[in-house]
């Protein structure tokens, strides 16, 4: 099975959040082939949404106010 980095329960639905760090990505951007069968089989197998947390987004993040953290996590789960 998947291990999902964190689950959050919003509005009544169950969301997992993927940090993904550089090894989930080929180049800058483009997710790898392990990475996209992830993104696709949780949802349909498990009935969890996942959403991605690219790691240069996350970085761009760290040294600021946790606030910043909170906020951006928060838009990602349309809070």
């Amino acid at each position: 099975g998947y291990r999902i980095d964190a689950i959050v329960e919003v509005n009544g639905k169950t969301i997992g959040i993927e940090v993904d760090g550089p090894s989930h990505f080929i180049g800058r951007s483009q997710p790898t082939g392990s990475t996209i069968l992830k993104r696709r089989q949780v949802p349909s197998i498990d009935g969890i949404e996942l959403v991605a947390v690219p790691h240069w987004e996350w970085n761009k993040l760290l040294g600021k106010v946790e606030v910043k953290r909170q906020d951006y996590l928060r838009k990602l789960l349309g809070l």
